[in-house]
C-alpha cells in the first residue's frame, strides 16, 4: 500500500502551488473575461489571432463562451476551432506544479498558439465563410451576446452570464477549483501507482502504445471527453513519462473542456458539428504525429 501513501505526499506537495495559480487565474478571469466576448467578436476576420491567444488562458469558461457565440453565427468556424486546439484547461496548472516540467508549459502554450493561429485562419481563407453578425458596438450585438451566455455554465459549474460576486469569483470558484483538481490528481495517483504495482509499467506503456506513432491518436481521443478530468489525466501521464510531448500537444489540442459539448447538444446542425469535431480530431492527431516523429529523430 506505499503507493496510496506516496500518492498522497506528492499531491499534497503540490497543493499550495496549484491554489496559488488558481487564485491568480480567478483575479485575470474576473476581470477580463467577460471583455474577451466582446473583443472577438469584433474582430471579424481576425477572430482566429484573438481566438488562439484567449484560448491558452488557464480558465473553464472560454471554449463555452466561443461555442456559444458560435451557434449564434457570431464568430466563424475558425474563431471556434482556435479557441478549441488553444484551450489546455486544467493542464497548465497542473503542469507548472510538477518539478522538472514547469519549463515544458511555455513551450506548450507557444506550439497551441500557433497551430491554433494557423489552423484557424487557413480555414477562415478555405472556407471563405464569415459570420453576418453586426459587430459594430450597438446594442443589437450586445444582446446577442447575453443571449449567447444564457444557462451556460464553466467546468466549476458557475454561470457564464452573470457577474458573481466579488466572494465568488475571487475566493469561493478559486477554492472549490483547487479541491476539484486536487482530488482529481489524488485519484490519478493512487489509480497509476496501483497500475504499476500489479501490471508493471513497462505494460502501462505497451497499453499507451509509449513510442508509437499512434499515441497520439490515443491521446487526442482521451482529450475529447468534455471534462477537465481528461486534461489532468494528461498531464499525469506525460508528468509520469508514460505519454509523450507530441501525444500531451495531441490531446490538449483535441481538449475543449465544456465547449465540444456545449457545440455538439445545442447545435441546430448536427452535421456541422460533426464536421467541426472531426476538423478538431484530424488537425491535433496530425500535429501530435509530427512533433513525435521529430522528436524520434533526436
Amino acid at each position: 500500500m506505499d503507493f496510496i501513501t506516496e500518492a498522497f505526499v506528492d499531491t499534497g506537495r503540490l497543493l499550495p502551488l496549484l491554489a496559488l495559480i488558481y487564485f491568480l487565474v480567478a483575479i485575470l478571469e474576473y476581470r477580463y473575461e467577460g471583455r474577451m466576448g466582446h473583443f472577438i467578436i469584433r474582430l471579424g476576420a481576425w477572430g482566429p489571432v484573438a481566438g488562439a491567444l484567449f484560448g491558452c488562458l488557464p480558465q473553464c469558461g472560454f471554449s463555452v463562451i466561443a461555442a456559444a457565440l458560435y451557434l449564434k453565427r457570431m464568430v466563424s468556424v475558425g474563431t471556434l476551432l482556435a479557441v478549441f486546439l488553444s484551450t489546455s484547461d486544467e493542464a497548465v496548472p497542473v503542469l507548472l506544479t510538477v518539478p522538472g516540467k514547469a519549463h515544458m508549459v511555455w513551450i506548450l502554450i507557444a506550439i497551441k498558439v500557433v497551430i491554433a493561429f494557423l489552423a484557424g485562419t487557413a480555414i477562415d481563407f478555405f472556407l471563405n465563410k464569415r459570420t453576418g453578425a453586426d459587430r459594430t458596438g450597438n446594442k443589437h450585438t450586445d444582446k446577442c451576446y447575453q443571449a449567447a451566455l444564457d444557462e451556460h455554465k464553466g467546468c466549476c459549474s458557475h454561470s457564464l452570464h452573470d457577474r458573481p460576486s466579488k466572494m465568488k469569483a475571487l475566493f469561493w470558484h478559486p477554492l472549490t477549483h483547487t479541491v476539484k483538481i486536487y482530488i482529481f490528481l489524488l485519484i490519478l495517483s493512487i489509480l497509476l501507482g496501483f497500475a504499476i504495482k500489479t501490471a508493471g509499467e513497462v505494460m502501462i506503456c505497451k497499453i499507451l502504445l509509449n513510442g508509437s506513432v499512434l499515441q497520439p491518436a490515443i491521446a487526442a481521443f482521451i482529450g475529447l471527453i468534455p471534462n477537465c478530468f481528461a486534461s489532468v489525466l494528461l498531464a499525469k501521464l506525460y508528468a509520469s513519462g508514460t505519454l509523450s510531448f507530441g501525444s500531451l500537444v495531441s490531446g490538449l489540442c483535441a481538449g475543449t473542456g465544456l465547449g465540444l459539448l456545449v457545440l455538439i447538444k445545442e447545435s441546430k446542425d448536427l452535421k456541422d458539428a460533426l464536421r467541426i469535431t472531426a476538423l478538431l480530431l484530424a488537425i491535433s492527431i496530425s500535429v501530435g504525429v509530427i512533433i513525435q516523429s521529430v522528436q524520434s529523430l533526436f
